[in-house]
C-alpha cells in the first residue's frame, strides 16, 4: 500500500492540499500521514511570558491541534489519517520523513503570495531535494479523477528517464493520457524522432496511453500554459533537478510564468541517479 505524507501548517492552502491528498489516497488505497513541523516561538524581552513553555508543553499543544485537524479530515474523507507533530526545520523534517513515503503532497498559495510561497521557499526546496514525487496543489484546486497529464520535457540527453517510474506508479489506478510536451526553441534542434530516441522516453511509456506534442516558441512557459488550457489538463509533471525548464517556470514574472499553477497541480518527479549537473 502506498503512503502519502501531507505537511501542514494549518493555513488555507495547506488545508486544501490535505483535502486533495486525502481524496487521492482514498482513490488509490493509500495510507496518509499528516505532518506538522513546529518551532519554538521567538519573543522579545518585553513580551517574555511569565512562564516559559517547555518542549513537552509545545509538543502536547501541537499534537492536540493536529489531532483535531486529522479527525476532521477523517470525517470528510472517510479514510484513516495518521498524524505526527515534530519540532524542527520544516524542510529537514519533511525530507527525513520521505523515507517512509511514496508521495508528498503540499499546498501552494495563489500568485499574489508567490514570493512567500515558492521563490526560495520550503516548497521549492523540497521539490529540488526530494527523492520521492512531490505533488503541489494550488489553493483553490479540488480533487478530481486524473485524465490528462502534461509532462513538460526538454528532451535533454541527460534526462533521467527512470524518474518516469514514479509517474507510472501514480497513474496505475487512473486511465490517464500523458502528453509529452516539448517546446522547440530554435530551428537547429534535432527532429522529434531523434530526440525521443536519444532520451529513451518511449521505453518507459510504451504501455501507457501517451502522445508527443511539440511546438516552436521562444517562450516555453507561455506555451505550456496555452497547451494546458487547450487540452484541459488535470496535472503538470516535470523533473526539476536538472531541467533548465524548472528555472524558467519558477524565476520569471509572477503573472506570466506561474499562471498555470492557479489551475492544476504540479507533480515534481525525482531523479533516480544524481549527478553534479545543476540546471
Amino acid at each position: 500500500m502506498k503512503t502519502i505524507i501531507i505537511p501542514t501548517d494549518f493555513s488555507d492552502c495547506a488545508n486544501n492540499a490535505s483535502e486533495y491528498a486525502a481524496k487521492l489516497a482514498k482513490s488509490i488505497d493509500a495510507k496518509v500521514l499528516l505532518l506538522h513541523v513546529y518551532h519554538v516561538p521567538l519573543t522579545s524581552a518585553p513580551d517574555f511570558p511569565d512562564e516559559v513553555k517547555t518542549a513537552e508543553d509545545l509538543q502536547k499543544e501541537n499534537e492536540i491541534q493536529l489531532k483535531q485537524f486529522a479527525l476532521r479530515l477523517e470525517a470528510r474523507s472517510g479514510i484513516i489519517v495518521n498524524y505526527k507533530a515534530v519540532m524542527g526545520l520544516a524542510v529537514d523534517v519533511i525530507l527525513e520523513e520521505q523515507n517512509n513515503a511514496d508521495l508528498i503532497v503540499m499546498g501552494m498559495h495563489g500568485a499574489s503570495k508567490i514570493q512567500e510561497a515558492l521563490i526560495g521557499s520550503i516548497v521549492t526546496t523540497v521539490l529540488r531535494k526530494s527523492k520521492v514525487p512531490v505533488l503541489v496543489i494550488p489553493k483553490n484546486v479540488s480533487f478530481k479523477s486524473i485524465e490528462q497529464i502534461v509532462f513538460a520535457c526538454d528532451y535533454n540527453p541527460q534526462t533521467d528517464v527512470q524518474a518516469l517510474d514514479a509517474l507510472q506508479n501514480l497513474l496505475h489506478d487512473f486511465s490517464a493520457k500523458i502528453h509529452v510536451f516539448h517546446v522547440k526553441m530554435n530551428a537547429n534542434e534535432t527532429s522529434l524522432e531523434e530526440t525521443i530516441s536519444g532520451v529513451n522516453i518511449e521505453s518507459k511509456l510504451h504501455y501507457l496511453e501517451h502522445v508527443y506534442d511539440i511546438v516552436e516558441s521562444e517562450d516555453p512557459v507561455s506555451s505550456i500554459n496555452d497547451f494546458i488550457e487547450k487540452i484541459h489538463a488535470d496535472m503538470l509533471a516535470i523533473i526539476p533537478h536538472r531541467y533548465k525548464l524548472f528555472e524558467r517556470i519558477f524565476h520569471k514574472s509572477i503573472s506570466k510564468s506561474l499562471a498555470f499553477h492557479t489551475h492544476i497541480p504540479l507533480l515534481a518527479l525525482p531523479e533516480v541517479q544524481k549527478t553534479s549537473y545543476i540546471a
